[in-house]
């Protein structure tokens, strides 16, 4: 059998042989679909407890059993309506009775309407059906709560080394029925990850023998109901019309009117779900583009600083000046090199003229600042720099031994009261 079979059932393949047959990987899609529905709603309700706490808030606690009741009315909808669960029906998928012959060693006289009567789910497998749809999950989720809220596998040897917990507690002694209860959790708490790990392994046996073609069920309950699941069919519409033909008159019958639209109401929005679940997908997406950054209308509607009432843009800080009484406004010292430029523009080269000097030329305004070097030593390039709250590059050690006895920067001459520990090294 080839693996990857084509989901096309008007593919030519030899695996096209039953057109209606499933690939795996719809099957793995619908059941992604379903794991992926709770979590969702639950992270929705959550963010909406946020703000309505007082109305949310409960459901938020109870979830689990409330969505519980919601899924089963929403399973019972489909499984009888449809015969298929909520996930199967989004993706074109249904549940038959498996017949215990093959369609081609049927009678002749067997119509493609009978055969799809005869599919049909009974009463008992839809309620099968809905037990392993939604009371399978609850339960799992349920011992999964309860596995986290005692430890999640930790004891109180892994917690407090091998000391018990008699010894480190001065508490009365245990009833019998505590004894018995914390006995059970703890057997709970350390079979259950092996329990859990032997469940999904028994499904993914289940898995691949389907993949191969090795069984046409897809999980294990099914084999155990002689269900399938298989592509709905040009036969495979709704039991019941979802809306009957001949509907009350609003006029004539108002009250038999508004008693029907109330016993439909149910049946349409589930029927809705359907449809609303991928405009919700869309929808979220789209609030997700629109409020995002790479959204270009919202960078061109931004508005200019020039307009009244809109918010303006913070600009840059301006760069802080040298002080008149700072270091540039003085004469240099006799520590101070000039540095040695290779390669001046015409205005620097007439500001540092006399470059054979060991001090540089003054001017009325004091030295000037060359770029690459250091203003307190002079080295070019600036040896391991550093920069101040200021925003000026010294040599580190240069900057350090002014810091730490000065409290101000040597240029701009701002209080640093932190002194080296405002230091930065500045890489690259």
């Amino acid at each position: 059998m080839d693996v990857l079979t084509s989901i096309d059932p008007t593919a030519s393949q030899p695996s096209s042989t039953d057109p209606f047959h499933p690939s795996f990987f719809e099957l793995a899609a619908q059941a992604q679909l379903q794991d992926l529905i709770k979590p969702a709603v639950r992270y929705v309700l959550a963010v909406l407890a946020q703000r309505s706490p007082r109305y949310l808030l409960r459901v938020v606690n109870s979830f689990d059993e409330l969505y519980a009741l919601l899924m089963g009315g929403i399973e019972l909808h489909y499984l009888r309506v449809w015969g298929s669960s909520f996930a199967e029906n989004f993706y074109g998928l249904r549940r038959r009775r498996r017949p215990g012959l093959s369609r081609g060693s049927a009678g002749v006289g067997a119509t493609s309407v009978s055969v799809a009567n005869a599919e049909r789910l009974r009463k008992s497998e839809i309620r099968l059906s809905l037990l392993f749809l939604v009371g399978l999950p609850y339960i799992g989720a349920k011992l999964e709560d309860v596995w986290e809220r005692n430890g999640g596998g930790l004891t109180n040897t892994a917690l407090f080394d091998d000391q018990p917990s008699g010894a480190r507690f001065n508490e009365a002694p245990a009833s019998i029925r505590e004894r018995i209860k914390t006995a059970v959790m703890e057997t709970f708490k350390t079979t259950y990850p092996y329990a859990k790990t032997a469940w999904q392994l028994w499904l993914l046996t289940y898995n691949v023998r389907y993949l191969f073609d090795k069984t046409p069920y897809w999980r294990p309950w099914f084999s155990l109901m002689r269900i399938d699941v298989r592509r709905v069919g040009p036969n495979d519409g709704p039991r019941k019309p979802l809306v009957p033909r001949k509907f009350p008159s609003l006029i004539r019958q108002p009250a038999r009117f508004f008693a029907m639209v109330l016993r439909l109401a149910p049946g349409v929005g589930f029927e809705a779900l359907k449809y609303g679940l991928p405009a919700s997908i869309f929808f979220f997406k789209f609030l997700e583009w629109w409020y995002g950054a790479d959204n270009p209308r919202r960078r061109r509607n931004t508005p200019s600083s020039n307009e009244e009432g809109s918010t303006q843009s913070l600009d840059p800080p301006a760069p802080l000046l040298p002080d008149l009484k700072g270091l540039l406004a003085t004469e240099a010292e006799q520590e101070y090199k000039l540095p040695h430029i290779y390669t001046l523009s015409g205005k620097l080269l007439d500001e540092v003229e006399n470059g054979g000097d060991a001090k540089p030329r003054m001017t009325k305004g004091g030295r000037k600042l060359i770029h690459n070097s250091c203003p307190l030593c002079g080295a070019m390039p600036i040896n391991n720099p550093a920069v101040l709250p200021s925003g000026y590059v010294f040599c580190y050690t240069c900057a350090f031994n002014y810091v730490q006895t000065h409290a101000r920067c040597p240029l701009t001459s701002i209080s640093i009261p932190d002194r080296t520990d405002a230091l930065r090294k500045v890489l690259g």
